[in-house]
């Protein structure tokens, strides 16, 4: 695979995965608004809301790396 096929593969996975952590972030304020108008308050909701935050954070860093090595060509 040439690097302009891997960087174009990388490219678009980084952008599907971050839409879908978007979603899954999104998803679970709502259902946080939810449960809170209802007096429950699961726990693991925060910690779903945290990783999907640390993995959004790793693709900003994909997607940085990816804009530096660009430059570089």
């Amino acid at each position: 695979m040439s690097d302009d096929m891997l960087r174009a593969t990388v490219t678009t996975a980084t952008h599907d995965l971050s839409n879908a952590l978007g979603a899954v972030l999104n998803y679970t304020t709502f259902l946080a608004e939810d449960l809170a108008r209802t007096g429950v308050a699961p726990e693991y909701l925060p910690h779903l809301q945290s990783a999907a935050e640390r993995a959004l954070t790793l693709v900003a860093g994909l997607t940085a790396a990816l804009a530096r090595d660009a430059e570089r060509d």
